[in-house]
């Protein structure tokens, strides 16, 4: 469990040290040495939080997130997020905007907190839908319209989510409630 923790807090200083680089635009030495500074003091910050899911919640039955996984997963995503993108703007650009706001409330089975909080970034990072509230499995999401939410009640973001840690179960969601708001024209 202890080469996990440190190979956790390894992959994270190089994921805050890499994305301070891309960011920043610029390989001199002030850059970089900003860059290594401020990645390993959120990683020290970060160090009992970590210690704290690795030893008391555990990575349920040893599962991790898998580095190759999140190669492939961020793409996937940022698909997600163009398509949906186009989704919207057709919404708001057509002259009746067909919106049909509406509260989904779910259950997941995932792993672990790590997974549960991807899921509910990747959810609100796709346009058209926004994560409200996640208590233990249970998610509440605002969906803007049903093409934002399809993704979510027929399981494929969650299973996604869900490949990341090695699990490919395909009954991932249940439990799935749906509340449309009242339309006033």
């Amino acid at each position: 469990m202890k080469k996990a923790f440190l190979k956790g807090t390894l992959l994270q200083f190089a994921v805050l040290l890499g994305l301070w680089l891309l960011l920043s635009g610029h390989i001199d030495p002030f850059h970089v040495g900003a860059g290594v500074f401020s990645a390993l003091l959120v990683t020290l910050m970060h160090v009992r939080i970590n210690r704290h899911l690795y030893f008391n919640k555990g990575i349920a039955a040893g599962r991790s997130l898998r580095v190759v996984r999140l190669a492939l997963y961020v793409p996937w995503l940022l698909k997600q997020i163009v398509l949906s993108s186009l989704q919207v703007a057709y919404a708001v650009l057509h002259p009746r905007m067909p919106i049909n706001p509406s509260l989904v409330r779910f259950r997941v089975r995932l792993p672990n907190i790590t997974a549960r909080v991807i899921l509910g970034n990747s959810i609100t990072l796709t346009p058209g839908t926004l994560t409200l509230r996640i208590k233990d499995d249970e998610f509440l999401v605002h969906s803007l319209m049903e093409a934002s939410h399809a993704g979510i009640i027929d399981g494929s973001l969650p299973g996604h989510v869900a490949r990341l840690y090695g699990d490919r179960s395909t009954d991932i969601v249940s439990e799935v409630k749906l509340f449309h708001k009242a339309r006033h024209v």
